[in-house]
């Protein structure tokens, strides 16, 4: 496994998304070097997330089933 850019910067992933907030106390966590990894981690899963999620929208887009392109169908009257 190689290193991302979550690895490195975690904090540019969250400045990327525009979450300021997260990205400042994971600059303040890259400072001290004890909390590197836990900040990696949070980038890291900021980044599966966006993956699953783009994947999840492709996925509802290519099986989106149109109603109106459907037949109708016929009921029988029950006796």
């Amino acid at each position: 496994m190689g290193l991302k850019s979550s690895d490195l910067l975690p904090c540019a992933s969250f400045f990327a998304v525009g979450r300021i907030g997260r990205g400042i106390v994971t600059l303040l966590m890259q400072l001290s070097l004890i909390f590197w990894p836990i900040a990696a981690s949070w980038a890291r899963d900021l980044n599966s997330r966006k993956e699953v999620n783009r994947l999840l929208a492709q996925f509802a887009e290519t099986h989106r089933v149109d109603p109106y392109t459907q037949p109708v169908k016929k009921f029988r009257r029950a006796a």
